[in-house]
């Protein structure tokens, strides 16, 4: 590379830091159309990926709209109208979830700034405050739905659910009585997750092929019944983006809730290219125990990243002292670490040397056994 795009780099780097995202944005342009020839305008199909991908495609979580007595997870229809109109003004195309398993299954190019809107329970406000300003924006969406909920007063009715379809809305499965599946037996977490689907498809009349799982919680048991049930792709609230190696049973989605999100913070949520990684340990699911010896996680390519701005969080514990080989590829933390969440997330971020973003890859752990006051893990900021 160029002297000249090495400084650019450098630049673009401390407009990143700096929160200056108007310069940032400006960068990224410039380097883009420096590099285009190198990585073929930027579009390429998600399975077989023989190079890092430059692509990826941000999933967004959304829950209530103008729902001030829910600050963590509200949004205002006024913070969302000038979120829809970022997204237009900055180029990014909306795909449906129909196009976002295309992408994954290499039937479709996946877009350089692709995105897709989800709505998570189904209440009135989505329908009353997101789904106009989606329609001004000629946006697709799915909102997924808890079939017990449906009619109950503030959720969504049968009649406004298959409204959606003319509007380029999805009808996706939340489950029936919106459980924490973690905590049922498999009988139990079938009834949930395959009757509310019949349920849907019933009164729809249209297969239901998307599913979300509650408070993005699930185990390998959970995952299992999903993936029996049919669904075509199965949704977590675990953050980062859809890339190389993405898990059709467990995607990804970034959270865009809290009355305090600026745009900027909004912008933020895009910038989180995947992190491709071939080794994790522990691995997604239940855990043998309450105690880890270590976290351990293995980069694909970890010549992409900057040594020293790999960083390695437990969600309980915050970041970890973790120690980055850049030979191998692995990060890592001795424990032992005790846990007494139900659940932890296990997130990785890394700085990519080519424009300065932070890649991002994230799982849940469970911890076994059922107890009094249970607590489950909780998302925070994460500072870099």
């Amino acid at each position: 590379m160029t002297t000249g795009s090495n400084s650019a780099y450098l630049k673009a780097d401390k407009a990143y830091e700096s929160g200056s995202l108007q310069s940032l944005f400006m960068m990224r342009a410039s380097l883009h159309f420096r590099l285009v020839l190198i990585i073929a305008a930027g579009i390429c199909l998600m399975p077989g990926l023989t190079t890092a991908a430059s692509a990826y495609i941000s999933v967004l979580l959304y829950h209530r709209f103008d729902e001030n007595r829910f600050p963590t997870t509200t949004t205002s229809s006024t913070q969302f109208d000038l979120q829809m109109e970022y997204l237009k003004s900055h180029g990014y195309t909306v795909l449906s979830m129909d196009q976002l398993a295309d992408c994954l299954e290499g039937k479709r190019p996946v877009p350089e700034k692709g995105v897709v809107i989800t709505i998570d329970d189904g209440f009135i406000s989505g329908y009353d405050k997101a789904v106009p300003i989606l329609k001004k924006y000629h946006f697709p969406f799915c909102i997924f739905v808890f079939t017990h909920g449906i009619g109950v007063k503030n959720y969504m009715s049968w009649e406004q659910l298959k409204q959606l379809d003319a509007w380029g809305g999805e009808v996706g499965c939340h489950t029936y009585t919106h459980p924490r599946l973690i905590n049922l037996k498999e009988k139990e977490i079938e009834q949930e997750v395959k009757g509310s689907k019949e349920t849907l498809e019933k009164n729809l009349g249209r297969r239901i092929k998307y599913f979300a799982y509650p408070y993005g919680q699930y185990n390998d048991t959970v995952r299992a019944v999903a993936k029996r049930a049919g669904f075509r792709l199965m949704l977590t609230s675990d953050p980062g983006s859809v890339g190389e190696g993405a898990e059709f049973d467990r995607l990804p989605r970034q959270a865009v809730v809290g009355a305090e999100m600026s745009l900027n913070d909004f912008a933020k949520k895009l910038m989180n290219p995947p992190l491709p990684v071939t080794w994790r340990f522990p691995e997604s699911g239940m855990l043998a125990s309450d105690t880890i010896p270590e976290v351990s996680i293995t980069l694909k390519d970890p010549g992409l990243y900057e040594p020293g701005r790999i960083n390695l969080f437990l969600s309980e514990k915050k970041r970890l002292n973790a120690q980055f080989d850049s030979r191998t590829g692995v990060l890592s933390c001795k424990g032992p670490f005790h846990l007494t969440r139900k659940t932890n997330r296990i997130i990785v971020t890394a700085r990519r040397k080519s424009d300065g973003l932070f890649a991002m890859d994230s799982y849940l752990i469970v911890i076994p056994g059922t107890w009094s006051g249970m607590k489950y893990t909780i998302l925070y900021p994460i500072r870099y």
